[in-house]
């Protein structure tokens, strides 16, 4: 699909998977920038990147879905620095996001449009109607499991029909024990799957859901096919609710209110940030986002990378509903609270990291994977070192 450009003006050509809304958001975002484009939606951008490059007939500026892309271009040679970005503009990210958008101490990416994938559900209504404190700090979450256990209430409600939602927890936790950078050895298979560090998270995990009793239907129902993780949000919220907490990224909001819409955002459904285990790392954002990168220095491109970096862009963005790691970005901007809380969330927090699963190889990452071994070690904890073995053995065969 192709935006045509304006007869008469210099259309830069850009490249990415954005189509639908996302493409009419950012058509107004490159209108703002007074820049026009020729839009190539494509859902094979990697095979489309690679030709691109084989050929030279790149185009003048690629949206990438995640940083290893980003790095395979850049030590290509084909993409142009950045240098033109104003520091007053980048000193509103925080420097995990310049690391991110880096190669060889040079800045290639600027991301856009983010996924907060670190934030637990509940009801505001339920936890004060109970006494119930949001969590601040892993000891205090455990804290308050045990509470909803003795007072004969079930505290969490997990679908496990597919395995990322499960894959999602464990990243989480392992960027809150063991930090950003074993993390990133972890997805990059330069440490062993076999790691005391990657043993310590799951069995973190384990902390919860190794005790049937904080699982709403228990093991056995927490991996029945039927319990999909759109329901398992939902029992959390309906009229009686089967558990009171729900981990999973900010876009769950959607999905439970478009199947209870009398549900007010911030009244009766409401999410806190995944809380901190170890402090030196704070509070870790796990997620995803897209990545602006340019392989020309046309005059139009340097228009629109700057804007894309800028305040009024990410203004802009979080209007029509992005979400924007940009600290200078004002709350009010967001069109919901969901978005206002998740923007807050994001904006304070030190580290992102990128979901490990999605960055690992398919073969490793996903179904077959890591999405199949944490619902084997969801059924039995004890399994973890002949899991981990396996896990390892994947890896050595898919990297």
């Amino acid at each position: 699909m192709t935006s045509q450009a304006a007869l008469g003006q210099t259309a830069i050509n850009v490249i990415g998977t954005w189509g639908g809304s996302e493409l009419e958001i950012f058509q107004k975002i490159a209108d703002a920038a007074g820049v026009k484009i020729n839009f190539n939606t494509t859902r094979e951008l990697d095979a489309a990147l690679t030709t691109a490059v084989q050929t030279n007939n790149l185009p003048d500026i690629a949206i990438l879905p995640n940083p290893a892309k980003l790095q395979e271009l850049a030590k290509q040679g084909v993409l142009k620095p950045l240098n033109y970005l104003p520091k007053s503009d980048l000193d509103n990210y925080e420097q995990t996001w310049i690391d991110l958008g880096s190669y060889a101490g040079k800045l290639y990416g600027v991301y856009f449009k983010v996924a907060n994938k670190s934030v637990i559900w509940y009801n505001p209504k339920t936890f004060k109607a109970n006494g119930w404190a949001v969590p601040k700090t892993w000891d205090e979450l455990l804290e308050l499991n045990k509470k909803i256990v003795a007072s004969g209430k079930t505290p969490w409600s997990i679908g496990a029909d597919i395995g990322w939602p499960l894959t999602d927890w464990v990243e989480n936790i392992m960027v809150r024990t063991a930090g950003p950078e074993v993390y990133t050895k972890w997805y990059n298979h330069e440490i062993p799957w076999t790691d005391p560090q990657v043993k310590k998270a799951f069995e973190t995990w384990g902390q919860i859901v190794g005790n049937p009793k904080n699982l709403a239907g228990g093991i056995s129902g927490t991996l029945d096919a039927t319990n999909t993780f759109q329901n398992a949000a939902i029992a959390v919220f309906q009229e009686k609710p089967k558990a009171y907490m729900y981990y999973e990224g900010d876009f769950i909001g959607g999905i439970v209110t478009a199947a209870l819409p009398n549900l007010k955002p911030g009244e009766d459904i409401d999410f806190f940030a995944f809380p901190p285990i170890n402090p030196a790392f704070g509070t870790p954002v796990v997620g995803g986002a897209d990545v602006f990168v340019a392989f020309s220095d046309k005059p139009e491109v340097q228009k629109l990378m700057k804007f894309i970096a800028s305040v009024e862009g990410n203004t802009l963005a979080a209007k029509n509903g992005f979400l924007s790691q940009n600290k200078a970005v004002p709350l009010s901007a967001y069109p919901n609270d969901t978005l206002r809380n998740s923007a807050k969330i994001l904006t304070s927090a030190k580290v992102y990291v990128f979901d490990a699963s999605d960055m690992m190889p398919s073969a490793v990452g996903n179904q077959g994977g890591f999405w199949d071994k944490c619902k084997e070690f969801l059924a039995n904890p004890a399994k973890l070192d002949t899991i981990l073995a396996e896990m390892e053995k994947l890896a050595q065969q898919n990297y």
